[in-house]
């Protein structure tokens, strides 16, 4: 067999065959193949995708990856109950803290944290396992001598424990027991959380609930002034004009009423999911006394930052960061250190046609880290950064409670004061309401005069529904601030805070 080969100016084999060419050409193909093979080994150079997994992936860019596959998990529909009174806010608080999914991921939290602890705990312990290997063997030498049979059995207890580390246990305990710290601060903020979207839904479908009520008095009144004009009309102390206003008033009644049953149905759904309970779930609740007003904040603005710096889950939870930092920099120092350990090892071992034999061994392991790539101390950097981050983040989480508290505590007075206000201005309109249609049963009032009337009862109460509501939502954002999980559960003598 003869032939010539030579390398081409694209790094490519050409082969010139004389004789013996399936040989050459199958050292051509695999010489092709050289370059891939280099960087994935000549095997997997003839294959893409041998296992076929790029099938489960799209073709190309900007295409939608269509696969169902089976065995996903699905949440669980939430239940779905049938309340035989109407509900207030504290029964509806209590029931979605127990049945909100927040609460639940909130609780598997703490409780993992709380498994992570014990995981720290064991360091503390010593390690026992117990090993056990049975074999069956035989052999054939080179000149056909046959080795019999042999079965052997080996059965071993060993034991290890850690006598001095230099504190790394201790510092891996002081962090999993700030992790349970940050988890269970992180479990009354989902609380919280919670109960405060179940105080504005409340209060945002009690307030619409009202001003339903409020456009259903003014339909009436409304209807009432169109029959009175038509009476008046057809007695000739009247003109059609004062027809057609009254009626364009009431349709404008109707829209509006209309349209605020619909925002009714819309906020029920949204109190339904704060509780945990399907979109479409109706509740009975308590309407919103209107002529109520949220009770007094009675200690002082300083006393309640006091109180929020104390008691606030933000606050404590980036505190609690602080200290697991502060663990996480002990323990990489620890590791820098070195270690001891004892080890206890007692065995026994079984072999066919020998006598049982016995092993044991105690020992002693020095481990002293030497030179690790540096990679200690950029750990060891990496978590005192980590800690001052902490520390900032505990200051700016500070700061940012003291206003969120300076604010809604002023946001709460002027609120009530609004709704005081706003109380006596529904008293005012209805007052002049009344003496215009008075006034227009003897003709000393126009329709006009009746509707404007009207019009301003109905806007004073629409004022006095939102700065009632509006005063009780600022109540509740103060109490979220201060620590509290939902409302303050009592009120002092004079109806305080």
């Amino acid at each position: 067999m003869t032939g010539g080969w030579r390398v081409g100016d694209s790094g490519v084999a050409q082969v010139g065959v004389k004789s013996g060419g399936r040989a050459l050409l199958a050292a051509a193909w695999l010489c092709c193949l050289i370059p891939r093979a280099g960087e994935a080994g000549l095997l997997q150079g003839l294959w893409r995708d041998p296992l076929f997994t790029q099938d489960l992936a799209v073709r190309g860019a900007g295409q939608v990856w269509n696969r169902h596959p089976s065995g996903l998990p699905r949440a669980k529909a939430p239940p779905r109950r049938v309340f035989a009174q109407p509900m207030g806010l504290a029964a509806l608080t209590a029931f979605a803290l127990a049945h909100n999914p927040d609460t639940r991921v909130a609780f598997a939290n703490l409780q993992a944290a709380a498994d992570g602890l014990g995981v720290a705990d064991s360091a503390f312990f010593p390690t026992l396992s117990f090993d056990d290997t049975a074999s069956r063997t035989e052999a054939n030498t080179t000149t056909g001598f046959s080795i019999p049979i042999q079965n052997v059995n080996s059965a071993a207890l060993s034991l290890n424990y850690v006598l001095l580390d230099f504190g790394a246990r201790a510092a891996q305990r002081e962090e999993a027991l700030a992790r349970i710290y940050l988890a269970g601060f992180d479990n009354n903020g989902a609380l919280q959380s919670v109960a405060l979207s179940v105080t504005q839904n409340y209060y945002q479908l009690i307030g619409e609930q009202a001003l339903v009520h409020a456009y259903r008095q003014t339909v009436r009144e409304d209807r009432a002034s169109l029959d009175a004009a038509r009476i008046k009309q057809e007695s000739g102390l009247a003109t059609i004009s004062d027809v057609l206003q009254a009626r364009a008033a009431l349709a404008q009644a109707r829209s509006e009423w209309i349209a605020t049953q619909a925002q009714t149905r819309a906020d029920m759904g949204g109190l339904a999911e704060a509780c945990g309970l399907p979109a479409d779930q109706a509740m009975p609740v308590m309407p919103l006394d209107v002529g109520r007003l949220p009770p007094v904040v009675a200690p002082s603005l300083r006393a309640l930052i006091r109180r929020a710096q104390q008691s606030n889950p933000g606050i404590l939870a980036a505190a609690a960061q602080v200290l697991a930092n502060r663990a996480t920099v002990r323990a990489d120092e620890a590791a820098g250190w070195p270690s001891i350990d004892v080890a206890g090892t007692a065995g026994k071992r079984f072999q066919q046609t020998l006598g049982p034999s016995q092993n044991w061994s105690v020992s002693v392991d020095l481990h002293v880290p030497l030179f690790s790539g540096f990679k200690n101390a950029y750990q060891i950097g990496e978590a005192r950064a980590n800690v001052r981050s902490a520390e900032a983040s505990l200051d700016a989480q500070t700061q940012k409670i003291d206003m969120t508290v300076y604010q809604d505590y002023e946001t709460v007075l002027g609120a009530r004061s609004a709704a005081g206000a706003a109380q006596l201005a529904v008293a005012s309109a209805r007052a002049s309401l009344t003496a215009i249609k008075a006034q227009y049963k003897v003709g000393l009032a126009t329709m006009l005069d009746v509707l404007a009337a009207q019009a301003a009862l109905t806007t004073a109460k629409q004022t006095a529904i939102q700065d009632v509501t509006t005063a009780y939502v600022q109540l509740a954002d103060l109490a979220d601030a201060l620590g509290y999980i939902g409302l303050p559960a009592q009120a002092d003598s004079k109806g305080g805070l």
